[in-house]
């Protein structure tokens, strides 16, 4: 083979490598904006996630119809009266068959499994606690934020018919589908305004359970850490379908 003849060849094999990078990276917009719209209608989300997709080659995955290492960033949604700030989710395993990408019917995509970080700000959970003791006058008044890695919690609780301030430190229990503030200790000086022998039923008054339910993807809490203004919890699902013909309960739309 002549020179001439080389040059060619490998012109001619640039050429097609960049025609598999176009391909490849016009796959991934098409498949994403499917995955974002699939998953703002079957969950029900108040604006469109962004979704990115890893992994050197793409079209590899379309082909085979099961799709690697996928993020979906959702951000605002609101559970229950809840407003989530933020849930960033990883996919792995998301089935999406060829001929559905092709002709853009997708109505439905199963999922393997998902790990995910759910995001609460202190400014979300005290709205939501206050809308909650709107509908209790008689109740406490609390609020929370952060007392190092532990939850402060502070207002006021009703005791034999009078209103005292109380103040104390809380650690996070956390179940699949909510998160319960224990109460550890008062402050110190709470205990002297308050009617002796009373303190242990004051410090049970603190105690707070908030439902975080109807997550996006059918979300399980695992854990929780305190990170400055808000709550990060770790939470996974498995097997979930996105189908958009169902809509999740506990989810409105709602902005933030």
């Amino acid at each position: 083979m002549g020179n001439r003849a080389v040059r060619i060849t490998l012109v001619v094999v640039v050429v097609l490598l960049v025609l598999l990078f176009i391909g490849d990276r016009l796959a991934v917009r098409v498949v994403s904006d499917q995955i974002a719209s699939q998953a703002q209608q079957s969950q029900n989300l108040p604006t469109k996630p962004s979704v990115s997709i890893g992994g050197p080659l793409f079209l590899p995955q379309v082909v085979r119809g099961k799709y690697q290492d996928i993020d979906i960033d959702v951000r605002g949604s609101v559970q229950n009266g809840l407003r989530i700030d933020r849930v960033r989710s990883h996919l792995d395993g998301l089935h999406i068959p060829l001929s559905d990408v092709i002709g853009g019917d997708v109505t439905t995509i199963p999922v393997d499994h998902l790990d995910a970080d759910v995001e609460i700000t202190f400014t979300d959970l005290n709205a939501y606690l206050a809308a909650q003791e709107a509908q209790n006058p008689q109740g406490a008044k609390l609020r929370v934020g952060a007392a190092g890695s532990a939850i402060k919690i502070d207002g006021t609780v009703n005791v034999l018919g009078a209103e005292y301030p109380v103040q104390g430190t809380a650690d996070m229990d956390v179940e699949p589908a909510a998160v319960t503030f224990l109460p550890r200790e008062l402050a110190q000086g709470v205990a002297s305004v308050l009617p002796p022998g009373l303190s242990d039923e004051v410090l049970k008054l603190l105690t707070i359970r908030v439902p975080v339910e109807g997550l996006p993807f059918n979300l399980k809490l695992t854990s929780a850490t305190v990170q400055g203004d808000r709550m990060r919890f770790s939470a996974a699902g498995e097997n979930v379908i996105l189908d958009t013909t169902v809509t999740p309960t506990g989810t409105t739309p709602g902005g933030g």
